[in-house]
């Protein structure tokens, strides 16, 4: 009679364990994409990488690559970070790479070794979940089919970005009620504001699965080409970089406005002012800039790398990438038309939080359009 009664209950268990079992592979991030291990590090990770390509138009075959590293303090509460670099063309692996990845790196010593990765304390990870994304096609190791799609929009970049989350959400369902932030630098003051303004709106119209959007954060962003190149004599004067008559001379020719010269004697003026600026590092204006043609070879030849580093993308890596197109992975710079970014004022009328940010050492986006911006 014992033997009887218990079957029913070892089947209903071994059922439950199934059924739990199964839920615990939907409810996870899919192993196939778990990251063991990368050229150079030979440490533990502090915490899960991830990483793989999310097909955003299947007619097209267009898949967009991103790497996923889970946070190193509290992954089910900490909030999901999209990091988006600028450029236009510039891969999300320069994020990951110079500035906040869980990595820093350094020369491996001699000629044609391996850098040798450490662990950067300093990691966006040590408080979030980071996702590098590279976007759109043909930025990074992201890729098409099509290669017309290498000629693309904000508007298309911010639609396929919508969609890939949307479908990674899929993949990595036991994210999707954290907070998720849109962040970037650069361009991607279009890219982030653009695609917030998508997000916000699929919240909008119910589309699944829902995304817990909190805000979203742009460092040194661009906002329109006029109002961004119409600073830079301003600032250019502010930090000491020209002198009181040169500024004097070229704002009275030229009226306020740098960007399009309206007159020849504006033009001149402003090649006067090229030329005072002429060895400035528009990065950071107090370090050296290496203008000289043998530094140029120098570097350009990257000597004390291996060209299998090199050619990041091209090689066969631990990483699931396909062979780039453009045959390199990071920074591609493509022809830009001008426009301004009408997602601003969009989104500062609505309840999206934003948080903005500019150095004041760099001359390459100026600290003052987000005086103007801020208040506009």
């Amino acid at each position: 009679m014992a033997a009887s009664t218990s079957l029913p209950f070892l089947l209903i268990f071994s059922s439950m364990l199934l059924f739990l079992s199964s839920a615990f592979l939907i409810l996870a991030a899919p192993e196939s994409a778990l990251i063991t291990h990368l050229p150079g590090f030979n440490g533990t990770f502090p915490s899960k990488h991830y990483s793989g390509y999310v097909t955003v138009d299947e007619s097209h075959g267009r898949n967009l690559f991103y790497y996923f590293v889970v946070s190193e303090g509290n992954p089910s509460e900490d909030p999901v970070v999209l990091w988006l670099n600028g450029g236009p063309g510039c891969s999300s692996f320069d994020g990951f790479i110079y500035e906040h990845g869980p990595f820093n790196f350094q020369s491996g010593g001699s000629t044609g070794s391996m850098p040798q990765l450490h662990l950067n304390p300093y990691s966006w990870s040590k408080v979030s979940n980071i996702l590098y994304l590279d976007s759109p096609a043909g930025v990074g190791m992201s890729y098409s089919n099509d290669k017309s799609d290498y000629t693309t929009g904000d508007l298309k970049t911010a639609s396929d970005s919508h969609k890939f989350l949307l479908k990674w959400y899929e993949l990595y369902p036991e994210f999707q009620q954290n907070p998720f932030y849109i962040s970037g630098e650069s361009y991607a003051g279009v890219y982030v504001p653009t695609l917030a303004s998508e997000v916000a709106k699929g919240i909008e119209d119910g589309l699944k699965p829902t995304i817990n959007f909190k805000g979203y954060m742009v460092g040194n962003g661009v906002t329109d080409t006029v109002f961004d190149g119409d600073a830079l004599v301003p600032f250019a004067h502010g930090m000491g970089l020209i002198s009181n008559d040169l500024f004097q001379e070229a704002n009275a020719a030229c009226h306020g406005s740098y960007w399009n010269p309206a007159n020849e004697s504006c033009q001149t003026m402003l090649n006067r002012v090229d030329w005072e600026l002429r060895n400035l590092n528009i990065y950071d204006i107090l370090e050296p800039c290496y203008h000289t043609l043998e530094i140029r070879e120098v570097l350009s030849g990257n000597s004390r790398l291996p060209s299998s580093f090199r050619r990041l993308g091209e090689t066969n890596r631990p990483l699931p990438v396909r062979k780039r197109m453009f045959g390199r992975s990071w920074p591609l710079r493509a022809p830009v038309q001008d426009g301004y970014v009408p997602t601003w004022p969009e989104l500062g009328s609505s309840s999206v939080p934003c948080m903005v940010s500019a150095g004041i050492i760099s001359f390459l986006v100026v600290h003052l359009i987000y005086l103007l911006l801020l208040t506009k």
